[in-house]
């Protein structure tokens, strides 16, 4: 059976002829001279309906065969598009912790604020640092969460009083280069008979809660 053997021979076909090659081998053994004689001691009747069932086998064998193939695929197909859908999720995962490794240096601190005490602490320290008055400034409306298992969001709302403009950029400038804070929502009066500025603003701080592991 040198057809049934070659690989450009379609699926169908190579059913058809692996079904005859055994019902020629079948044709060789004591069953079938059994079965022959069976066939023969039945009616005419009997044997029409030996001969639908027979056919009925052949043509279900293939497709009860072609069936299971089919369902397996299917199976196949869906625990493909899982694994694949898992890798992919996984290559996300890897590529944002990359990316946080990347670029946290530049926008998280590697100290995170926890509570209102440490927000107090960390602006008195640039303030002593500053040699400036920590009574000129006012923290209220701190809030602090997790916005992921490594980064701590904190915030809080700051006012300041009779301050100049250069004490209020070194406060800035230490607030986003050292301590990584974001500035919002900024608001200045100038009073007019001291040049001193009064305001307010909002500060965001992102801190690195924990070590991003090397790969």
């Amino acid at each position: 059976m040198e057809e049934l053997k070659n690989a450009s021979t379609p699926l169908l076909k190579k059913i058809d002829l692996a079904v005859f090659e055994h019902i020629d081998k079948f044709k060789t053994t004591p069953s079938y001279v059994n079965l022959q004689d069976f066939y023969n001691g039945m009616d005419e009747e009997q044997q029409k309906v030996f001969k639908a069932f027979l056919l009925l086998a052949i043509f279900l064998l293939p497709t009860i065969f072609l069936g299971m193939v089919y369902w397996q695929n299917n199976n196949l197909k869906k625990d493909l598009l899982t694994r694949t859908a898992l890798v992919s999720k996984a290559n996300e995962i890897i590529g944002q912790k990359k990316s946080l490794r990347t670029i946290s240096p530049g926008i998280l601190s590697q100290n995170p604020i926890d509570g209102q005490e440490m927000m107090s602490s960390r602006i008195s320290s640039i303030f002593s640092t500053l040699g400036m008055d920590l009574g000129k400034i006012q923290i209220d409306n701190y809030t602090g969460e997790l916005v992921s298992s490594g980064v701590m969001k904190s915030e809080a709302d700051f006012k300041f009083t009779n301050i100049s403009t250069d004490e209020l950029m070194n406060i800035f400038i230490n607030m986003i280069q050292r301590e990584k804070f974001r500035i919002q929502n900024l608001s200045i009066v100038r009073n007019a008979d001291t040049n001193f500025l009064n305001g307010e603003f909002h500060a965001i701080h992102l801190g690195n809660n924990q070590n991003v592991e090397e790969e």
